[in-house]
């Protein structure tokens, strides 16, 4: 970006029959909500500094400079990775449920695979029909019990998708304890979280700014 683009972002012109008064009062609310933005992008980078740097920064601290949005996604977030910690302990009958349907899913994919490679093309085409009817199936349920208890989403590493025919078992979600290679939940410390959480609004300020 070019100087005289910065430039004519900022450019501040005077609004049809405005006085001066009106004009310089609206001017110190500009430039007034300019350095608070730029104030507020100095202090959050001084906590990336911190948090890279292996330091503490506080929970008061996170609050007073991050949105009452950004810093709940922080809350959540560790909630997450507690839950990953906890393992089968506190995860839900529903989630066990939803394993399990999805590992015999999976099986009915392996299976499909190894007769496509044997050239038993019927066989294979005739279970994965069945699998993908069970992945529809399962779908549907999960989104029921989610309905009803919608903590249950937490225990998922991502967003339930559209049941169609396309449908792969890579695509279905995991649950967060799960091993499988296909899980996205990645384990993250406090600290972590924290620093994403920073870089975050980081990156909205300067969106904004754009």
């Amino acid at each position: 970006m070019t100087n005289d683009t910065k430039n004519s972002k900022l450019e501040f012109k005077r609004k049809d029959d405005e006085t001066n008064a009106q004009l310089y009062a609206r001017g110190q609310q500009f430039v007034g909500a300019v350095q608070q933005r730029q104030r507020r992008y100095i202090a959050l980078a001084e906590l990336e500094t911190q948090l890279r740097n292996g330091k503490h920064v506080q929970n008061r601290t996170l609050q007073t400079h991050l949105t009452e949005a950004q810093y709940s996604a922080i809350q959540a977030a560790w909630t997450q990775q507690q839950l990953i910690r906890s393992g089968s302990k506190q995860k839900p009958q529903a989630i066990k449920l939803y394993e399990a349907a999805l590992n015999s899913a999976q099986l009915q994919d392996i299976k499909a695979k190894e007769l496509h490679k044997r050239g038993h093309s019927d066989g294979a085409a005739a279970i994965e029909e069945l699998c993908n009817t069970q992945m529809q199936a399962l779908i549907a349920e999960i989104e029921a019990a989610i309905t009803h208890d919608p903590t249950l989403s937490q225990w998922l590493d991502r967003h339930i998708p559209t049941a169609n025919s396309t449908l792969t078992v890579d695509q279905m979600p995991r649950s967060i304890t799960s091993t499988s290679k296909s899980c996205r939940v990645v384990r993250k410390s406090k600290s972590d979280i924290k620093l994403e959480a920073v870089q975050a609004a980081m990156r909205e300020l300067m969106q904004d700014e754009d």
